[in-house]
């Protein structure tokens, strides 16, 4: 799948940036999660099989899926380009977004990486409170 997000963590933000026009196509020039309200992590096989819902504001043109996608009850965030796995983050608190489907160029190292960065800090904000 095409690497179309850059993905960082900074402080206690998942912080998420689209690629190039992709900015434009999913009216989104980031998105910023923070680490404490992602729910999980995963690499999702085939998410062209994945319901998307009506979409708005956005687009879907082929493999293309960029932008605000509406399933039944739920809000998701789609920037996915071609045949592939993606990285899915579940989001919960639903500040903007329910799950967040992502193209990167290795989904399951991204997985890795967010998920070892919620678990450092969830340790650390443990430790802060006793």
């Amino acid at each position: 799948m095409a690497d179309r997000n850059d993905i960082d963590v900074i402080g206690g933000e998942l912080v998420i940036v689209p690629r190039g026009l992709d900015k434009v196509w999913g009216f989104r020039r980031r998105i910023v999660v923070p680490l404490e309200d992602v729910a999980g992590v995963e690499v999702e096989q085939r998410p062209h099989r994945v319901e998307t819902g009506w979409r708005g504001p956005g687009l879907d043109a082929g493999t293309k899926l960029s932008g605000t996608f509406h399933p039944p009850g739920e809000r998701t965030y789609w920037n996915v380009s071609g045949p592939g796995a993606a990285l899915l983050i579940h989001v919960r608190g639903r500040k903007s977004f329910d799950r967040l489907y992502l193209s990167v160029g290795d989904a399951e190292a991204a997985r890795q990486r967010i998920a070892e960065a919620v678990e450092q800090f969830a340790g650390g904000t443990r430790e802060k409170r006793t």
